[in-house]
C-alpha cells in the first residue's frame, strides 16, 4: 500500500554512502564478509559524474508496510538529516561535500521552536531570517542564529509552554495518556558528571510555511483557523516530495575524555542563559516524517547511553554506573525523575530488525569514513499506521484524539521508547512488575496533540500530531 512518505529527504545522503563514498573503501571490504540487509526500496541513481555525490530521488515513492522497509526509510532519513547543510541555505544539503564535515547539518539549520512561536503570537518571518540574540556579541549571536551553535534552555522532555498547555487542556486526555506525559516530560535526566540532558525541537520548511502561510505561529489564530479547517500538516508527493519534518533531539554535555573518543556527534552549544559555549554530545533523536495519515516515527540513540534488558554488574555507560550505591549500600535506583546522577536501563531492547540493519549500516559508514561517529549510533524502532487514516478525510472542527491508524506498537511485549527522551515512562523497573500502560508510544501520545490554550472558552483542537503548536502565545487584543 502507498503510504506517500516524503522519501526524497533521505535519497541524496544516502545514495552518496553508497554511490560515492563506499568506492573509496572497496578494496578493504572485499578483505572482510560484509554483513547484508535488504532495503529493496533503495536504488542508486545514475548521474554524469559518479564521484560527485548528488540531491536525488534514489527509491520509489511508495513503500510497503513491512519492518525492514520502514527502518531502511528511517536510516536515510538520518543521513540526510545530519548532511552538512548549504551555507546560508537553511534545510539544504550541500552535494559537494561530505557526510561528517564541518558546520551545520541539514537538521541543524532549521528553525527550532522557539524561533517560530515567539513571545506575544509574533510573526516569525521568512525562513531564512536570522533572529540575532541581543545579549551576545555579533559574531557568536549570528552562529547561534545560523545553527552552527546550540542554544539550550530546555532540561525535559516537553517545554513548559507545551506542558501548560496540557494541562489547561486536561480534560480531553484520558489519564493514561496524561499521566504518560507527566512522567516523559515533568522530570530532569542527569548524567553521570551531574549535568541535564538538554532537548530541543525543530522543523523544516515545509512545516514552516505551513504555519507561518496560515499564522499558526498565534494561539488565537490557530483556534480560528481549525474551526472551519484541519490542521493537517503538508505531506510529500511525486511532484513535490518534501512534506513536512519535526524532528526532536537529546544533548549531553561532554567530558575532554568524551570530546576525543570520536564516539558522538558533536557540537559547541549555550546551556541555559550562559554566554560561553561548551561542547555537547547527541545522545538520542526522534524523527517524525509527516505522510499525510498517522505520520512515521523513528528513534536513534548512542550506543553507549544505557544498559539493555537488565542492569549489569560492569561495563561503561553514559547513563548508568554499574557501581552506584545509595547512602544505606543498596544499588541506585534506575529511571528515575531528577536522580542526580542519573541511573537509566533501558527496559525494552532495540526491535530485532532494526539490531540487524544497525550492524549492516555501521559497516556501511565504516567503509565510507572510519572514523565517523555515526557507527556508535542505532535505531532502537520505528512506528508507522498499519491502517491508515487521511486526515484531510475529516469534517472539522477536529477534536482529539485523532485517528491512530491501528499502530504497529504498541504490541505483545513490544513498547517503543527512547532510554533518553522518554526515560521515566520506562517505570516500573524490573519490567517483571509488570508492562507499561498500552498507548506509552509515541502515536499513542501524539494523537492527543492540541491547539494553545487561549482560555476556558475555547475547547482545544487537534494539531496533526505535534504538541508544537502548544507553544504559540497571544496578545488580548489578538482574540476573535
Amino acid at each position: 500500500m502507498g503510504m506517500g512518505i516524503s522519501t526524497s529527504r533521505f535519497a541524496m545522503a544516502f545514495g552518496a554512502t553508497l554511490a560515492g563514498l563506499i568506492a573509496a573503501g572497496a578494496a578493504s571490504a572485499q578483505a572482510q564478509q560484509p554483513p547484508t540487509f535488504r532495503c529493496k526500496e533503495v536504488i542508486i541513481p545514475p548521474g554524469p559524474d559518479p564521484d560527485l555525490p548528488k540531491i536525488a530521488p534514489i527509491f520509489h515513492f511508495t513503500t510497503d508496510l513491512s519492518e525492514n522497509e520502514f527502518d531502511c526509510l528511517a536510516w536515510q532519513d538520518l543521513i540526510y538529516l545530519m548532511w552538512p547543510a548549504q551555507a546560508n541555505q537553511r534545510g539544504v544539503p550541500d552535494p559537494y561535500r561530505k557526510l561528517g564535515a564541518s558546520g551545520p547539518t541539514v537538521w541543524e539549520s532549521y528553525r527550532t521552536a522557539d524561533t517560530v512561536f515567539l513571545p506575544q503570537g509574533r510573526d516569525p518571518g521568512p525562513w531564512q531570517q536570522l533572529e540575532l540574540m541581543a545579549t551576545l556579541q555579533p559574531s557568536l549571536a549570528q552562529q547561534v542564529a545560523s545553527g552552527a551553535v546550540r542554544n539550550l534552555t530546555q532540561t525535559t522532555k516537553v517545554s513548559r509552554p507545551v506542558m501548560g498547555t496540557i494541562l489547561q487542556n486536561a480534560a480531553a486526555f484520558p489519564p493514561p495518556i496524561l499521566n504518560g506525559i507527566s512522567q516523559a516530560g515533568g522530570g530532569t535526566l542527569y548524567d553521570l558528571n551531574g549535568f541535564p540532558v538538554y532537548y530541543e525541537v525543530a522543523m523544516d520548511k515545509p512545516q514552516y510555511d505551513y504555519i507561518r502561510d496560515h499564522q499558526l505561529y498565534n494561539a488565537y489564530r490557530q483556534a480560528v483557523y481549525a474551526r472551519t479547517n484541519v490542521i493537517s500538516l503538508p505531506a510529500g508527493t511525486k511532484d513535490n516530495p518534501l512534506g513536512a519534518v519535526e524532528v526532536k533531539a537529546a544533548w549531553k554535555v561532554l567530558t575532554d575524555a568524551e570530546r576525543h573518543s570520536g564516539r558522538f556527534h558533536t557540537i559547541q552549544a549555550l546551556l541555559g542563559g550562559a554566554k560561553n559555549t561548551v561542547t555537547v554530545g547527541l545522545v538520542g533523536f526522534h524523527v517524525f516524517v509527516i505522510n499525510g495519515v498517522q505520520g512515521a516515527w523513528a528513534t536513534f540513540a548512542q550506543m553507549d547511553n544505557a544498559p539493555s534488558g537488565k542492569a549489569p554488574t560492569s561495563g561503561k555507560f553514559n547513563f548508568f554506573n554499574p557501581n552506584c550505591k545509595t547512602s544505606d549500600g543498596k544499588p541506585c535506583p534506575v529511571n528515575v525523575k531528577d536522580a542526580d546522577p542519573g541511573q537509566v536501563v533501558q527496559v525494552t531492547p532495540d526491535a530485532d530488525a532494526a539490531t540487524k540493519l544497525n550492524t549492516y549500516m555501521h559497516y556501511i559508514l565504516q567503509q565510507a569514513d572510519a572514523k565517523t561517529p555515526w557507527q556508535y549510533y542505532n535505531l532502537i524502532d520505528v512506528q508507522w499506521a498499519l491502517d491508515p487514516k487521511v486526515l484531510s478525510g475529516l469534517t472539522p472542527p477536529v477534536s482529539v484524539p485523532l485517528p491512530n491508524g491501528t499502530p504497529n506498537i504498541p504490541a505483545p511485549n513490544k513498547d517503543f521508547l527512547n532510554p533518553v527522551l522518554e526515560t521515566f515512562l520506562q517505570l516500573p523497573y524490573p519490567p517483571l512488575l509488570g508492562r507499561l500502560t498500552p498507548g506509552n508510544s509515541c502515536l499513542g501520545c501524539h494523537q492527543y496533540a492540541t491547539t494553545a490554550a487561549v482560555g476556558i472558552q475555547q475547547p482545544p483542537y487537534a494539531t496533526s500530531y505535534s504538541f508544537m503548536f502548544g507553544r504559540a502565545q497571544a496578545l488580548p487584543t489578538d482574540a476573535p
